[in-house]
């Protein structure tokens, strides 16, 4: 067999642009016998390789003393097998399916011939099987029915092949390593940092310097796992450093220094290890860590994370699954504790997104399909979606930052659609480049966090969310889409909001929309840090000691929006709605304040997305300081989907009606006994009998029955 053709130079960005293609003209019903063949030629165009220079053979014959000859699709003799099938037929290692009959024609293969790579594909959808370097070893003795166990490293759709292309670098020669595919991301993603995060800090590396290596870390992964590096640099990095550890800490140190420095301006000496990583830029890699001390341990808990597929975790939960990491193990076995999505929509959707969704149906009407009253009309608000600013005063690890921003760049992505894209197979027109035309980023949104970490955090997973959306619009286009190195950045400012200004993080004439889901802390759990804060926040005003802590997000924002037309939106809970807070809270922010419930969502469980959830009744209320004619209130049947009611307005008990409440009376009305605290048992539980309980006890005592009485609380 004669040696391999050299492989043509062909930069990532080159093969990203040939997938998109390949997946645009593969869409649709396909037919095996047909169009395998056309298929798999360009499959390996894509690469820059061609199927006869590596001598790839297209219906390979193969005898099978049992069953008489057989035909692979594909064989690259020592390296790949393809078996194929007709559109939507079954790829499974069950009898019958692709798997099972690729594996099948291994048994048959001489062993010079039998390849590490099996890839099975129905036209719409991928399995890559890797039998590893001792793929003689694997098969002794393996008959098709017990590779059923089997999992494929990689398994995904012509849509999504663009974005897998680095588990196949092994068609051009370059070195590879692939993983089992991972159930549960979410959690393993939590499970592996953790480990990270625990072996690092048992050799006294902890606080800031442990919490910014990690966040580091993260965006290594992240990055060599959706293009930003080049395909397996980051591990390949790592597995090069000493089996002991010992001179890790010291490479990604340097790695950093790295990251952190433009092309230009790195040594000429720079080994070849450090120069395939680009400038990154954005500040993540500026401050200079102190080296931390690696271990043999510390190594392979870092491998471990380079063999998981990163690009699997979602926008919601790039920052919050740190929240997992950094508790104790106990905790994490549990889950990471973030807001779910849907939790997050219930803010954002009535807050901007369903108006603006409406805005753009309304500009997409203006006129026919490339007229200029159409084409203007979505383009003045394609300059309104760009001109948005949002605040989150109490932001966290980001969650509501970053999926509010991945809402407005889908809502972009359509808008593109329609501004540049005219029919199935339409593409952007000549000169036109994607990278100009979106025009939404990063520096739209604005945080502010009490504690460092999230808010480090929160920045990152802003950056990694964009790259994520602009891995989408490279897709839609068909045209390769990075911002790399960074030039915009959010605003995220390390600082206790309700000793801050907001004005000088971001000023109201600038500010669009305020949201979030600031700490709760009801009276009887608030310490004097608490106190002390909302005594700054409310100042002369007395009468604090009654009212949950999140109260004074909603001053400070009543105060920030005042004079404008910002309309703001925060979870609470639901005790500001009920009771005695509702005179107090109301009366100062719609009395002397002059706001406006504009929509809220009544009572619900606020649970986040983890096993081990904490349940807290909550509502969600938007708010401003300019009326508006209709106000939509969500409501929550049990076992039902959210219904909602369009009013004219909506009362602090978050019912229809006006805004009026009921006030404390320190008189009964009548001839009646003075109330001294409501019904509040103090008894330590001594006088209070479930049901079973009372039987039981007037088994014993049965004449205690006439002393018995109901008794009626809030449950």
């Amino acid at each position: 067999m004669s040696a391999p053709a050299a492989v043509p130079t062909l930069s990532r960005e080159e093969m990203k642009t040939r997938a998109l293609a390949f997946a645009n003209r593969w869409r649709g019903d396909q037919r095996e016998e047909a169009d395998a063949k056309s298929f798999l030629d360009q499959f390996f165009q894509v690469f820059g390789r061609d199927r006869h220079a590596v001598e790839a053979v297209h219906e390979y014959r193969i005898e099978r003393p049992e069953r008489g000859e057989g035909r692979i699709d594909l064989l690259w003799p020592g390296k790949l097998l393809v078996e194929m099938k007709s559109s939507g037929k079954d790829l499974s290692l069950d009898k019958g399916g692709a798997a099972f009959q690729a594996f099948e024609y291994l048994e048959h293969l001489d062993p010079e011939e039998r390849p590490r790579w099996i890839m099975v594909s129905n036209f719409g959808h991928f399995a890559l099987y890797d039998l590893g370097e001792e793929v003689h070893e694997f098969l002794k003795g393996m008959a098709p029915k017990r590779t059923k166990n089997l999992q494929p490293v990689a398994s995904f759709s012509l849509d999504q092949f663009p974005d897998k292309l680095r588990f196949f670098s092994f068609i051009r020669d370059e070195e590879q390593q692939l993983f089992q595919s991972q159930p549960e991301v979410n959690q393993k993603a939590v499970n592996l940092l953790g480990s990270l995060h625990d072996s690092l800090k048992k050799s006294g590396y902890q606080g800031h310097a442990l919490e910014r290596l990690l966040v580091r870390v993260l965006f290594c992964l992240f990055a060599e796992d959706t293009d930003i590096f080049s395909w397996n640099t980051f591990t390949r990095f790592v597995e090069l450093s000493k089996k002991d550890g010992s001179d890790l800490g010291q490479r990604l140190g340097r790695l950093f220094q790295v990251l952190d420095t433009p092309p230009a301006s790195r040594t000429l000496n720079l080994t070849h290890d450090f120069k395939p990583f680009p400038y990154v830029n954005g500040g993540l890699f500026a401050e200079r860590l102190d080296v931390v001390d690696t271990t043999a341990e510390d190594r392979l808990a870092l491998i471990k994370c380079c063999r998981f597929d990163w690009s699997r975790i979602s926008p919601g939960i790039f920052g919050s699954l740190f929240q997992g990491v950094m508790e104790p193990a106990e905790r994490r076995a549990k889950g990471a504790h973030y807001t779910s999505e849907e939790n997050i929509l219930r803010v954002i959707n009535p807050l901007f997104m369903d108006d603006l969704k409406a805005e753009f149906a309304k500009a997409g009407s203006a006129g026919p399909l490339g007229s200029q009253s159409r084409k203007k009309a979505l383009g003045q608000f394609h300059l309104k979606l760009a001109s948005l600013r949002f605040l989150d005063p109490a932001c966290g690890c980001g969650n509501f930052l970053v999926v509010a921003y991945r809402e407005l760049r889908a809502l972009e992505l359509e808008l593109l659609k329609a501004m540049h894209l005219h029919g199935k197979d339409s593409q952007l027109a000549l000169g036109l480049d994607i990278a100009d035309l979106a025009l939404l980023n990063v520096d739209q949104f604005f945080g502010i966090e009490i504690e460092e970490f999230p808010a480090l955090i929160a920045e990152t997973a802003l950056w990694l969310t964009d790259h994520q959306v602009n891995m989408t619009f490279a897709k839609a286009f068909g045209q390769h889409f990075a911002r790399i190195p960074l030039k915009k950045s959010p605003t995220i400012v390390h600082a206790n909001a309700l000793r801050t200004d907001w004005e000088k993080v971001l000023p109201p004439k600038q500010c669009s929309y305020v949201l979030g889901n600031p700490p709760f802390i009801g009276k009887h759990y608030q310490k004097a840090p608490q106190k002390e804060d909302m005594a700054v926040v409310f100042g002369d005003f007395a009468n604090t000691g009654d009212l949950d802590y999140v109260v004074s997000w909603f001053l400070k924002a009543a105060i920030y929006t005042k004079g404008t037309a910002i309309r703001c939106a925060f979870v609470s809970t639901n005790s500001i709605t009920q009771g005695e807070q509702v005179p107090i809270v109301w009366g100062l922010l719609m009395g002397k304040h002059k706001l406006k419930i504009l929509f809220a969502h009544r009572t619900f469980t606020w649970a986040n997305e983890a096993s081990g959830k904490a349940h807290v009744h909550c509502v969600v209320i938007g708010f401003g300081h300019v009326n508006q004619p209709t106000k939509r209130l969500f409501d929550y049947a049990e076992g039902a989907k959210t219904s909602y009611i369009e009013v004219s307005n909506i009362s602090p008990y978050l019912t229809p009606g006006s805004d009026s409440f009921v006030v404390k009376q320190r008189k009964p009305l009548g001839p009646t006994p003075e109330m001294r605290c409501g019904n509040k048992p103090t008894d330590e539980g001594h006088y209070l009998f479930t049901g079973p309980q009372k039987s039981e006890f007037l088994q014993r005592e049965p004449k205690a029955e006439k002393f018995f009485r109901p008794f009626l609380g809030s449950e």
